[in-house]
């Protein structure tokens, strides 16, 4: 039967050879371009949760004092909606996301992307049926401010 020391008697006669040279140099600058790349990544999922719970807070207000938010006039309106589709526009024109990417910055994406599916019903339903418009002005600024933290992420995720 073949234990494999006879493997390993060979293996230690074989000479040790030297690493080409400026090896562990460029190892060295990798792991520094890696935690810089983390360190880049966290900070742009703090932001998105920054921008996020911003969002909230906008909605949380308007929600809770209405006579705030019917003093919003038309024009803020239709502001937030064409900045909407100015971000959509944006985020259709960047890059398809990389099919690698930190768990965190994945799951950062998708938590905004179904926070933003999750306003659309909520503004459909508005529409349907007959909501105030400072409820449905109140929608369409958390949409503007999730939108706004996707396109942020997303073009830190494209760099």
């Amino acid at each position: 039967m073949h234990d494999g020391t006879e493997d390993l008697l060979k293996l230690r006669e074989l000479p040790e050879l030297a690493p080409p040279p400026g090896v562990w140099e460029r190892v060295l600058e990798a792991e520094r371009a890696r935690r810089a790349a983390r360190r880049f990544w966290q900070r742009a999922t703090a932001l998105a949760a920054a921008a996020a719970v911003v969002a909230v807070g906008v909605t949380a207000y308007f929600v809770s004092s209405p006579d705030a938010a019917f003093e919003a006039d038309a024009a803020s309106y239709s502001a937030l909606v064409a900045e909407s589709a100015r971000l959509e526009q944006l985020l259709a024109e960047l890059p398809a996301p990389r099919p690698l990417m930190a768990g965190s910055t994945a799951s950062t994406i998708v938590g905004l992307e179904d926070r933003i599916a999750l306003v659309d019903e909520q503004l459909s339903y508005a529409a349907a049926e007959q909501v105030a418009p400072p409820y449905r002005q109140a929608l369409w600024g958390e949409r503007v401010e999730l939108m706004n933290a996707l396109v942020y992420v997303r073009f830190a995720q494209a760099q």
